[in-house]
C-alpha cells in the first residue's frame, strides 16, 4: 500500500470516478477523508484500498486512486514555514 491519506484531508474526488448513481454528486467535488484506509470489503468491489469521505453531510467510499490531496492537516504550519520569503513571487 502506498502513504496513506490522513483522517481531514481534503480531497478532489477524480473526474473518472465510476460512482453509484447516489454517490456522483461528490465526483469531480472536494471530500473530506473520514476514516482509516481499508481494504475492499468483499468481490463486489474493485480490489485497492478504500476512504471514507464525507461530502455535503454524507459519507461515501471511495477507492484511493480517485482521490487527490489538495491539503495535509497534519502539516508543520510554523512561523517559519509560512515567513514571506520562503512563498513563490506573484506572478507580474
Amino acid at each position: 500500500m502506498t502513504s496513506s491519506i490522513r483522517i481531514g484531508t481534503l480531497c478532489y474526488v477524480d473526474s473518472s470516478c465510476e460512482a453509484s448513481p447516489q454517490t456522483r454528486g461528490a465526483v469531480g467535488r472536494i471530500v473530506e477523508v473520514l476514516s482509516a484506509p481499508y481494504s475492499a470489503p468483499d468481490d463486489s468491489y474493485l480490489p485497492g484500498t478504500y476512504y471514507d469521505v464525507g461530502f455535503e453531510g454524507w459519507t461515501y467510499w471511495c477507492r484511493s486512486d480517485k482521490l487527490h490531496p489538495i491539503n495535509d492537516p497534519g502539516a508543520d504550519l510554523s512561523e517559519e514555514t509560512t515567513q514571506e520569503q520562503d512563498l513563490p513571487a506573484p506572478w507580474p
